[in-house]
């Protein structure tokens, strides 16, 4: 009887040692991520940042997050695994979506800073692509053709340019934001007039080159406008797409041809796609005159 007792202890003894060497590895990597976590929220500078940012949903969000890191840590401490690791899966979930409505600024100014750089390469583009017309008047543009627009999107420019000197990135980006409507506004107005007039003039080929790939970066991005508020039936839209696509094509060999050396011919291409481009702007119902040397 006694033996009988003793081995039935035994072997339940073995059973639960068996279990618990199972839980063990889970045990551990619980316990790590939920040290891990602990630190996130034990870092002075996210919850400083956090608590310091007014922001009130990112501030619950904290809080919130900080009770399921204390339920995982007693859940633990239980041996209830399976509840330790919800709790640690909530808390981490509560700081990760707290950390990103309050990002760090070092982060966020140098996100402002791209986002700044790649918009105002853009509108330079869409500037180049449309100058004042020879003999116009600056200082009192004819009504109706959009260069009223286009001196204020320079205006603007020129301020968002001396924001982003002083790295006031979020500033020179409303600025941009306000020079594209400018901008997009002038450009609505020519191209319900249908007609845009541009000449080229370079005194060296290179020069060309850099001139017409402007010119034709601008004027390309003309095309969804025109499409846009001049809404062309199904076929000349199809022709649209037909032409702006042999027209980048076209830019890409020019780009390839210039960067081998092969300045005269990288502008011949050129030439051809800015053909392409107007053949595009013009089925989609935007007259443009030859361009001219």
């Amino acid at each position: 009887m006694i033996n009988r007792t003793a081995a039935a202890t035994l072997a339940m003894a073995l059973t639960m040692g068996g279990a618990l060497a199972a839980d063990d590895p889970a045990r551990a990597q619980l316990e790590q991520r939920i040290k891990l976590t602990a630190r996130l929220y034990g870092d002075g500078a996210n919850s400083q940042r956090i608590a310091s940012s007014g922001h009130a949903r990112a501030m619950a969000l904290l809080d919130e997050g900080r009770v399921h890191q204390a339920q995982a840590e007693q859940a633990l401490a239980a041996g209830d695994l399976a509840a330790a690791r919800r709790e640690a899966d909530e808390a981490l979930r509560h700081i990760s979506q707290a950390r990103k409505l309050v990002p760090n600024a070092t982060a966020r100014q140098a996100e402002a800073q791209q986002r700044y750089g790649q918009r105002l390469a853009t509108l330079e583009r869409l500037l180049q692509a449309w100058p004042v017309p020879a003999g116009a008047d600056p200082a009192a543009p004819p009504a109706g053709d959009g260069l009223a627009d286009r001196q204020l999107a320079v205006k603007v420019l020129a301020a968002a340019r001396s924001q982003a000197a002083a790295e006031q990135f979020d500033e020179a980006n409303r600025q941009l934001a306000e020079a594209e409507g400018h901008l997009l506004a002038g450009m609505n107005r020519l191209l319900h007039q249908r007609t845009i007039d541009y000449t080229a003039r370079a005194a060296t080929p290179t020069d060309a080159f850099y001139e017409a790939l402007a010119r034709h970066e601008g004027l390309i991005e003309l095309v969804p406008v025109a499409l846009s508020e001049l809404k062309p039936g199904p076929d000349a839209t199809t022709l649209v797409e037909r032409y702006s696509d042999t027209s980048r094509a076209l830019r890409q060999q020019a780009v390839q041809r210039q960067q081998r050396g092969e300045v005269q011919q990288a502008v011949a291409d050129l030439n051809n796609a800015l053909i392409y481009v107007q053949r595009a702007l013009a089925a989609a119902g935007v007259a443009l005159p030859t361009p001219t040397n």
